[in-house]
């Protein structure tokens, strides 16, 4: 595949992870998850359009679990990656709350968490489904997919404004790539 496509993935991967990052920062919420999920989805896909088409690619539509496990196919090198397997899952439920049907058939309840809690956070009350992010564990997610994919942080998120780079960097603790843009 051409590096154009590759590049655009990440550009568009990108922009999500930035308004996603602002969502969070903003209590919009569940539009946050769904906007990251839409950042990782981009980030894998360009990570796996270096041996897959965008025939092939659109073919997991957004099933953030099936591209994910694709992605880590790719990397056998990369052990450290399945430590992420819980966060995809967990942001993969987000797609679901894209449209409404969800929310007014089943309810639910959402939490985001800026830094990852010392001890886990229950969610008590009603049996609606729940649904839980951590933006610490999304930024290092986000690290971990840029070097795995071989790709420069710098070059996709140096190009932003300062307002969407401070959102970038807000308490941002992911092991420094994004630090110094």
């Amino acid at each position: 595949m051409p590096m154009d496509a590759i590049h655009q993935f990440f550009v568009a991967g990108s922009q999500y992870y930035v308004a996603g990052r602002f969502a969070v920062f903003g209590w919009l919420n569940p539009v946050a998850g769904n906007l990251l999920h839409h950042a990782i989805e981009m980030y894998l896909k360009g990570g796996l359009s270096k041996t897959k088409s965008l025939k092939g690619l659109r073919a997991f539509q957004h099933n953030l679990p099936a591209i994910w496990i694709a992605f880590k196919k790719d990397q056998p090198t990369d052990a450290a990656l399945i430590r992420f397997d819980a966060v995809i899952e967990a942001l993969h439920g987000y797609e679901e709350l894209r449209y409404p049907d969800a929310i007014l058939a089943k309810g639910m309840q959402s939490t985001f968490n800026i830094l990852r809690p010392d001890a886990p956070i229950a969610i008590e009350g009603p049996k609606e489904p729940k649904y839980e992010l951590c933006l610490q564990d999304i930024d290092e997610l986000v690290e971990a997919i840029f070097h795995a994919a071989s790709r420069n942080p710098k070059a996709y998120l140096s190009m932003l404004s300062d307002c969407a780079r401070e959102f970038l960097t807000k308490d941002n603790k992911a092991g420094g790539s994004q630090h110094d843009l």
